[in-house]
């Protein structure tokens, strides 16, 4: 087997890849356009605080907001620590009914009589409750959250009495299941139920069971979402199968709700998640907290974007801490009421979603979409990866036929026992990241003729120069854009549209093909003259070019600190505020390290003399490198709607054209044509 046959063999499985990865892409489409419902959720503490200090009707104001676009209704189940906050029931410690009775007499004639006969033991909680449903829901759960025998009906008509063997302390934290008088409303009210419930660690199946059973009763629920001081979805860590089950059986959906930083990702979320992929739903929040200092039109337009380009569906509101003002035809400002701004947030919300075509409405999940042909088109595209590899090592005469044959034999063994193992994912995304390395190089190396070539044209007109530009960025992109595409196609599953998985390796795709076309600039021959290391490090260092390391030096090790889907630095306000404007004027937001500097760099290459472009070939090369890898980065975010990628990465080349050719101008009116070709 030639080097020729390597690279026909090579080219034919690129193509096949790049078909296979085209119909994995176009049945991702498929579902991801079928996806459009959207819930907006409010919290149901944090409104019914709103409404009691602004004097509100609740059944009103919940009316008043299904109208504008509300969907459902999150409800806590209740805590022991509330208890006392309602008129269901009193809850107090056995000691503290010893104390009252030692100043006044009991008034409830079975409690004194206990009292007389010292039969209130100090180690128990007592609950008063004053009506059947709760009666019966806090006899249910309490069993079901501690040991059966630790939870005795003292009295079974009303007012019941129920003595749980706890400290109060604990009995606090204890979650009392759903409220049915607060459920009963909300469904009247013609809204969903989103059920948040809190983990215990002591829950078995059966109980997990019985936890599901009592949030389900009543009625149609729209999402679970779990809360709690461990920050844990239910059945961790022992018990993920159950819970895993239960939502099986009851077909509801889990809210995933999304984190910004490790240690706020809730526990057991992400394996949950995995064995539940079509009824997961993500779920965005912003805490109130930070919802104290933002405006109006940023939480409208985080949670717009949240939906458009983190398949975010469920936005999970509070009420809004604020007023706003509008201006009358006279011009005078009017103030709103707390209510009116809500009730604005709301309708607001649901118009922006209408506008981007989402209707609001019971959330639904991802299908999972599996199958033979899906799993074929897999093992193809890795295959074309495969030949990129082997077009990278041609490209650079270290091709050999026997490297051939065992890469594609590593490949077909490699992803055949992933199949059969049922973990074919790691299989795809570590040829994924290959696939990416391996094309991010090869769109950097389209840049080599530009080097390589004696001169620019001394003559060339404005046209000229912005077509060679032009013509310079498309081949290099398209490469990129085309490894992609391969690296979309091993990762499209709905686990990676829901985060649950994620790309490996953002980090090192954005340092390495830098690096090394860096390192073929310099030694190889394909980029022009090739040079020794002994010549490179003895070539003098100007005053600028070192000055130039050092600025280059620290914006990469930024770049690095603050890329991946946690970076360690956020955004600045600025930037932040920057974002949001591109976004709202053109539905996505190009990447600034492509529009601002790697496209605008190599548009600009090939209208620079040989002395400038041995001058400043290596910052080309390496702002080049982190561009087009970035590129490959953007496809790899499978979160985000393939639409919105393809909008992106075409901005992103119109904006670094264009940005490009005002570069060639400014170097023109430098260096005018004639020294072009000194």
């Amino acid at each position: 087997m030639g080097n020729s046959l390597v690279r026909r063999v090579a080219l034919v499985a690129l193509m096949a890849g790049a078909l296979a990865a085209v119909l994995v892409l176009a049945d991702r489409y498929r579902f991801e356009a079928r996806n459009r419902s959207v819930e907006i959720t409010m919290d149901q503490q944090d409104l019914a605080d709103f409404a009691h200090a602004f004097g509100y009707n609740m059944d009103e104001l919940l009316r008043e907001m299904r109208r504008a676009g509300l969907t459902s209704v999150a409800v806590y189940e209740e805590q022991g620590q509330r208890v006392n906050d309602g008129s269901h029931a009193l809850a107090l410690s056995g000691q503290q009914l010893i104390d009252n009775a030692r100043i006044s007499p009991l008034r409830d004639p079975q409690l004194a009589a206990m009292s007389r006969a010292r039969a209130i033991d100090p180690n128990s909680v007592y609950l008063i409750v004053y009506d059947r449903p709760t009666l019966a829901r806090y006899l249910t759960v309490l069993r079901n959250q501690v040991e059966p025998q630790n939870v005795r009906l003292v009295r079974g008509t009303l007012p019941g009495i129920i003595a749980v063997k706890t400290q109060i302390d604990f009995f606090n934290s204890l979650g009392l299941g759903i409220p049915d008088d607060i459920a009963a409303q909300i469904r009247r009210d013609g809204l969903l139920v989103d059920p948040r419930v809190q983990n215990n660690e002591r829950m078995g199946p059966d109980r997990i069971d019985a936890t599901f059973a009592q949030m389900l009763g009543g009625g149609r629920i729209g999402t679970v979402i779990f809360f709690g001081l461990g920050n844990q979805v239910l059945g961790y860590p022992y018990n993920l199968d159950a819970t895993a089950d239960a939502f099986k059986a009851s077909g509801v959906n889990f809210g995933d709700i999304e984190a910004y930083s490790q240690d706020q990702i809730q526990k057991g979320s992400i394996t949950l998640a995995r064995k539940v992929v079509n009824q997961t739903v993500r779920v965005q929040a912003i805490t109130k907290v930070e919802l104290d200092k933002l405006d109006l039109d940023t939480v409208i337009a985080r949670y717009l974007l949240g939906v458009r380009e983190r398949n975010i569906r469920v936005i999970y509101l509070r009420p809004f801490p604020h007023v706003i003002q509008h201006t009358a035809a006279d011009g005078t400002l009017i103030t709103e009421s707390a209510e009116a701004t809500n009730l604005e947030m709301l309708s607001r919300l649901r118009e922006g979603l209408a506008a981007n075509g989402f209707r609001t409405g019971r959330a639904e999940g991802f299908v999972n979409f599996k199958g033979v042909v899906l799993e074929v088109l897999y093992g193809i595209v890795a295959l074309g990866v495969t030949g990129a590899f082997l077009l990278l090592l041609d490209l650079y005469g270290c091709a050999r036929p026997w490297i051939a044959w065992t890469s594609f034999a590593i490949t077909v063994l490699a992803y055949a026992a992933g199949v059969a193992l049922a973990h074919d994912s790691i299989v795809r995304q570590a040829w994924a990241l290959g696939g990416a390395l391996s094309f991010a190089i090869l769109a950097g190396s389209a840049l080599a003729p530009y080097f390589a070539r004696p001169a620019a044209r001394a003559a060339s007109s404005f046209w000229d120069d912005a077509r060679d530009g032009a013509i310079c960025l498309g081949r290099s992109a398209g490469v990129a854009i085309l490894g992609g595409v391969f690296v979309a196609g091993l990762l499209s599953q709905a686990t990676f549209m829901i985060e649950v998985q994620q790309f490996i390796g953002t980090k090192l795709l954005l340092a390495a093909p830098a690096l090394v076309l860096l390192c073929l600039y310099a030694f190889s021959a394909y980029f022009g003259a090739a040079r020794t290391p002994a010549e490179v490090g003895n070539a003098p260092l100007r005053a600028w070019q070192f000055a130039a390391i050092i600025l280059f030096g620290a914006a990469a090790a930024l770049l690095l600190i603050r890329s991946g889907n946690q970076p360690d630095i956020g955004v600045s306000g600025f930037e932040t505020h920057l974002r949001g404007v591109l976004t709202t004027l053109f539905g996505a937001r190009p990447r600034f390290k492509e529009f601002l500097l790697g496209f605008p760099a190599i548009v600009l290459l090939p209208a620079l003399s040989v002395a400038h472009r041995r001058a400043v070939g290596w910052l080309i090369v390496l702002a080049a490198g982190i561009s087009l890898a970035d590129v490959i980065d953007t496809f790899s975010h499978i979160h985000t709607p393939l639409a919105v990628t393809l909008l992106r990465v075409f901005l992103g080349l119109l904006f670094g054209l264009v940005f490009g050719i005002v570069a060639q101008r400014i170097y023109r009116s430098f260096w005018p044509r004639r020294a072009a070709a000194a």
